[in-house]
């Protein structure tokens, strides 16, 4: 018999992101953490399992930076940096007729800043009594967007004392 008092908490991942977060939890309940398992022999390749909030023992919570795209996106930007340093110097060598696509640079340029300083996204893991740990991580550039949800479950977990902020 289900509870009819059962309140929704937050959706974490929207059906049209489902393909994107495979093994990942989609959304919380005041009774349930409904997560997303890959199912391969399924028309739609996932299933969505209730686990209930009772088994939660914690609530991992750590807004993140992926070290990787801010490595990759420096890296870009001094490449990018170097190149408009080059061509101030050698200006005068270039030969006549020689296409330099600035657009472009500055549009790497931009990416490459927007990247090193948007790199920022939030972790759940929500770990039960048996063990099992269900994870979440949102997308690098949805940071922003996923804030709402990410602020009514870090409150919900509060209220209920499972939250444990890692930073």
């Amino acid at each position: 018999m289900q509870n009819d008092d059962e309140e929704f908490i937050a959706t974490l991942l929207h059906p049209d992101e489902y393909s994107h977060h495979m093994n990942q939890v989609a959304s919380v309940t005041t009774n349930n953490i409904i997560f997303l398992k890959r199912k391969f022999v399924s028309k739609s390749g996932f299933e969505l399992i209730k686990h209930p909030l009772s088994e939660c023992e914690r609530i991992n919570y750590k807004d993140d930076r992926s070290v990787v795209l801010v490595v990759f996106a420096a890296l870009l930007v001094l490449l990018i940096c170097y190149i408009f340093y080059m061509l101030y110097v050698y200006w005068a060598r270039l030969e006549s007729g020689t296409h330099i696509k600035i657009g472009l640079l500055g549009l790497g340029l931009v990416y490459g800043v927007r990247w090193v300083f948007g790199a920022r996204s939030h972790k759940f893991e929500f770990c039960l009594i048996d063990k099992t740990v269900l994870k979440w991580k949102s997308r690098a550039g949805d940071y922003k967007y996923k804030q709402a949800a990410v602020n009514k479950v870090i409150e919900f977990a509060r209220s209920k004392g499972i939250l444990k902020n890692l930073g």
